[in-house]
C-alpha cells in the first residue's frame, strides 16, 4: 500500500489518461446539435473554435479529480505516520551571558517533518549577518514591532550589557 501512496501521481496520471480517452470516444463533440448547426452555417470555421477548448477538459478534469481522491485517500487511510521521537530544544542562552553577538530568531525544525520533530535547533543570525539588515513584513497591526523588533533589539542591547561595553 505504501508503494501505491508513494506513486500516487503516476496512478493519478494513468487513471486520468484512461478516463480521458474513454470520454473522448464516448462523448464526441455534438456536431449534430441544432444550435451548433446554426452556428456552423453562419460561421463555418467556428467548430474548431468551439471544440478545441473542450478537448483538454476531457483530460484535465479527471486528472484533478483523481489527484484529489488520491490525496484524500492518503490523508484518511495512510496519513498515519510513525511518530518521530522529538528531541528537546537546547536551552535558550540569555543574551547577557552569550560569548558571541548573535540574534535568536526562533526555532528551526526539519522542513518536511510533521509534526515538528527530529532535532530542533535555534535559528540564529550571527554577528556578521546583523550588519546586512533584516526585513520584517506584515500588515498594519499584525505585531511586527512587538513580535520581532522589540525582542530583537532587546537581545542586541542586552549582549554583555553588565560588562559596560
Amino acid at each position: 500500500m505504501r508503494r501505491v501512496v508513494e506513486s500516487r501521481d503516476m496512478v493519478s496520471f494513468v487513471v486520468s489518461t484512461v478516463l480521458g480517452l474513454y470520454l473522448f470516444r464516448a462523448l464526441p463533440f455534438p456536431v449534430e446539435n441544432n444550435l451548433l448547426q446554426m452556428v456552423l452555417l453562419t460561421k463555418p470555421h467556428s467548430s474548431t473554435e468551439l471544440s478545441t477548448p473542450l478537448l483538454p477538459c476531457l483530460f484535465t478534469t479527471p486528472t484533478s479529480h483523481s489527484r484529489f481522491c488520491s490525496h484524500l485517500h492518503t490523508s484518511l487511510r495512510c496519513g498515519r505516520k510513525e511518530q518521530v521521537e522529538a528531541r528537546r530544544l537546547a536551552p535558550y542562552v540569555p543574551p547577557a551571558s552569550r560569548n558571541d553577538l548573535d540574534l535568536v530568531i526562533g526555532e528551526l525544525h526539519h522542513p518536511q517533518a510533521r509534526p515538528a520533530g527530529g532535532t530542533p535547533q535555534w535559528l540564529i543570525v550571527p554577528e556578521r549577518g546583523l550588519f546586512t539588515g533584516i526585513a520584517i513584513f506584515g500588515a498594519v497591526g499584525s505585531g511586527k514591532s512587538s513580535g520581532c523588533m522589540y525582542p530583537f533589539a532587546e537581545q542586541v542591547l542586552a549582549y554583555q550589557a553588565e560588562k559596560g561595553l
